[in-house]
């Protein structure tokens, strides 16, 4: 068969309707099964993924001792999005973020691992001028089981024994509508984010951020040791906190009870 003869069957055969059908419907087969090879392979292959060796404490600095390696199947790494930090050089040497805690076992995702600069905000960053964070020692029933959270409005209650009667009791709404900045340990970390979940949180402190009149006045008070003073937290409902109002001193006569305790020293 000579070249004419071949161009011309070759050309009458890709002419051929069912032959160009046959064609890419092998195509289409060929392509289908590298695809499904290739994510099957990629599916079953292990990816190694780094893990929290140990609790890891919300501000702390991730080091190479707290982080460990685990083969898992590339299935898991897919299913868990982009937020999967996969190289240890994507952690080490960085911080858990304000708020987090990685526990011991758990993998380290995007929103948890952050720069240093970045975990160094505080609290009170964003207090306004002519403000003072005040820290008011408390446990876990002074914050009704741990129930009082940063953002909650709540009022402060003052008892006192007066010593100018018979040991009457002093108590009353001290001052209203003050907003939680922070709850702590003692080790000032949040407590919300640091527990375990079967241990009982241990608040240490509560943070406010107040008027540097209200900071002198609850200081001041804090420092009276003759009258068995205490500053109780006492928490309200949700819409208090929706729908806070301005935080004011509540009782003239609690405040002067406290300032007659006190004295000015001029300069």
């Amino acid at each position: 068969m000579n070249g004419d003869a071949v161009k011309t069957h070759l050309k009458r055969f890709i002419s051929n309707k069912n032959t160009v059908t046959f064609l890419l419907v092998l195509v289409l087969i060929v392509i289908v099964y590298f695809a499904y090879n290739y994510l099957v392979n990629k599916a079953i292959s292990p990816v190694t993924i780094p893990y929290a060796t140990t609790l890891i404490k919300e501000k702390t600095e991730i080091t190479s001792d707290m982080i460990g390696t685990i083969q898992i199947s590339g299935t898991f790494v897919t299913s868990s999005g982009e937020g999967l930090l996969q190289s240890r050089g994507q952690i080490l040497e960085k911080y858990v973020a304000e708020g987090y805690q990685i526990p011991a076992n758990s993998f380290f995702y995007s929103e948890a691992v952050v720069e240093e600069d970045e975990v160094n905000k505080t609290t009170f960053d964003d207090i306004p001028d002519g403000y003072t964070v005040f820290q008011l020692p408390v446990d876990f029933h002074s914050t009704y089981g741990c129930s009082i959270m940063p953002g909650n409005y709540i009022d402060l209650y003052f008892k006192a024994t007066d010593d100018t009667t018979d040991k009457n009791i002093i108590f009353g709404l001290f001052i209203k509508s003050i907003e939680v900045r922070e709850v702590v340990d003692a080790d000032g970390y949040d407590v919300f984010t640091t527990t375990e979940e079967d241990d009982e949180p241990q608040p240490k402190y509560m943070y406010f951020a107040v008027p540097e009149y209200y900071f002198e006045l609850l200081r001041k008070a804090m420092l009276i040791t003759t009258n068995d003073i205490e500053i109780i937290p006492v928490p309200r409902n949700a819409g208090y906190s929706e729908n806070p109002e301005e935080t004011t001193i509540a009782s003239e006569s609690i405040e002067n009870f406290i300032l007659s305790k006190t004295v000015y020293i001029t300069d």
